[in-house]
């Protein structure tokens, strides 16, 4: 059973790393930024954490970890942010810096924007052996690893008047190859779109469909998801969500959105987690996925209005 269970891991690990190389996470809806640099800087100032450990209880499963931090420049119609990522699988480590930049140019129907991120890749082998009793076996390889230099870019269109959402981007704009560790880093593309659909009852409910889809050129997996926001009152919301997720899982989502301000939206604070159930052939030996995350914004509020007074006119 165990041989099995490691072929069965290995196969559809290397499977994962010829086809699909780039994280994969359930609140893509949140992590915009590190796969489309267009999305950056959009609402005030804002921090997200992600953490998914795919594949629960399956020996040496992905465990994904990232940070986000983006600003937005209104006067200059500019975003800004820095994305950090870290991928672990089995003895293999993925880790990304990139420090991305946007330009947003507004119209009567939304905003505009094209983005670019620049950083870097780096991959590392660290395997754990089991050395004879006697000496160390000089055969057995040491750890490994190498960097090289990296760039995004994304275009992206966010509605004012339409409630729609799309964007287009490429990860890996220069597939390389990591020399040290004889590795291929694939360039990936990505088609973002959702919309937001407000429904007024007794409570106040947004529904938000969106999809997203990533391929290589080789292979391509794609995301839905359907969500929902019931508000509370005029400062918190409830959210669940259902999502696919092509030969992979079928997915639940859900969380809790709330201003500390009580009466004013200046800051939001958003706490998610989310439960892939496994179709693929794993799911025989794990128990499923489970992903967190964190979002934290700061909405400054808008500048007073200057009012003057004519010395002149007296009372």
């Amino acid at each position: 059973m165990k041989t099995t269970l490691t072929f069965l891991f290995s196969c559809l690990i290397l499977s994962s790393i010829h086809a699909q190389q780039d994280k994969q996470f359930t609140h893509y809806m949140f992590d915009r930024m590190s796969y489309n640099p267009a999305t950056t800087g959009f609402k005030g100032i804002c921090g997200t954490f992600i953490y998914r450990n795919q594949w629960d209880r399956v020996q040496d499963a992905p465990n994904t970890s990232l940070l986000n931090v983006q600003a937005n420049i209104p006067r200059q119609n500019l975003g800004v942010g820095l994305s950090f990522t870290n991928d672990a699988i089995g003895f293999q480590r993925n880790n990304t810096l990139t420090l991305n930049g946007a330009y947003h140019l507004p119209t009567n129907i939304g905003h505009f924007s094209a983005g670019i991120g620049l950083g870097i890749v780096n991959v590392g082998f660290s395997p754990v052996w089991i050395p004879p009793q006697t000496d160390d076996d000089p055969i057995l390889p040491d750890p490994i690893s190498g960097t090289i230099m990296d760039a995004n870019m994304g275009i992206y269109f966010h509605g004012s008047s339409i409630p729609l959402y799309v964007g287009i981007s490429t990860t890996h704009l220069v597939p390389q190859e990591v020399q040290a560790v004889n590795f291929n880093v694939a360039r990936h593309y990505y088609v973002l779109a959702g919309y937001n659909i407000s429904i007024r009852a007794q409570r106040k409910i947004d529904l938000k469909p969106s999809i997203l889809l990533k391929a290589d050129g080789a292979s391509m997996v794609f995301d839905l998801n359907i969500a929902g926001d019931i508000w509370l009152n005029s400062y918190s919301y409830l959210w669940g969500g259902l999502s696919y997720r092509m030969s992979d899982a079928v997915a639940f989502n859900m969380g809790y959105a709330f201003s500390p301000a009580a009466s004013t939206r200046v800051n939001m604070i958003k706490i998610g987690y989310s439960f892939d159930i496994m179709t693929n052939p794993l799911r025989t030996y794990g128990k499923g996925t489970h992903e967190l995350m964190l979002n934290v914004c700061v909405f400054p509020p808008p500048k007073p209005h200057q009012r003057h007074g004519n010395p002149f006119v007296l009372d």
